[in-house]
């Protein structure tokens, strides 16, 4: 599911109580076209929302909305159903450019085994997917090494602040993206969506994706001990 943002929506109807989307300029999940959603307004409705459907302009294939609806509050959130922007791992690792292939046919193996509750072929595979994600950036300095040795030496041979240093020429005073933000000229939804984004990109980044690691690892020791 990806959200809609309001700059997204282009015109409302209503559905009882709730002012709800009836136009959404958006990305097709299916053919990937920048297109105007005319949503159905024959909902099915539930006690937590609203679902409904468009049809592409562009593909003429039919896209899932669901409209999430909280007590107390007139405006909903708005999603729209798209496979490739889920959060699992095995969606998302497929749009990374420069990723290995290896590696993605690696993990996806481990997913696949893990599924079918073959415990000791996920530890193979895992064991895989570790040496894959670790030689990616070691390259041959890695032969020799036990996995420990490589996670200890990977920080020498990998930028982990580069994705966000490389924010910095975006964000200069005389640019455009800091005068849309200084409200100096205005964005538009396209624009308002990406920065979206890049909030979110970001809040994984350094808080979510740290945090869980982190986690995780002491889950990990504590199940050991």
């Amino acid at each position: 599911m990806r959200r809609i943002f309001a700059g997204s929506i282009t015109s409302y109807s209503q559905f009882g109580h709730l002012k709800v989307p009836k136009g959404i300029r958006n990305i097709c999940p299916v053919c990937k076209e920048k297109v105007e959603f005319v949503l159905k307004s024959t909902y099915q409705s539930s006690k937590h929302g609203l679902m409904t459907e468009s049809v592409c302009p562009s593909c003429k294939k039919s896209v899932p909305f669901v409209i999430i609806t909280r007590e107390n509050e007139t405006q909903p959130d708005v999603y729209i159903y798209d496979p490739q922007s889920s959060t699992d791992p095995t969606n998302q690792i497929q749009h990374i450019p420069k990723i290995p292939e290896e590696l993605v046919r690696a993990y996806k193996s481990a997913v696949s085994v893990y599924l079918s509750k073959e415990n000791t072929a996920t530890a193979v595979l895992a064991k895989r997917v570790l040496e894959n994600v670790l030689k990616n950036f070691l390259g041959d300095k890695a032969k020799g090494m036990t996995l420990d040795q490589q996670f200890e030496v990977l920080p020498d041979h990998i930028h982990l602040d580069k994705a966000v240093t490389s924010l910095s020429p975006l964000m200069k005073p005389e640019g455009a993206l800091h005068k849309m933000l200084e409200l100096e000229s205005e964005m538009d939804d396209e624009m308002t969506e990406l920065i979206m984004d890049l909030l979110e990109d970001l809040i994984q980044y350094l808080f979510v994706l740290p945090g869980k690691i982190e986690m995780t690892r002491e889950q990990i020791e504590k199940k050991l001990n």
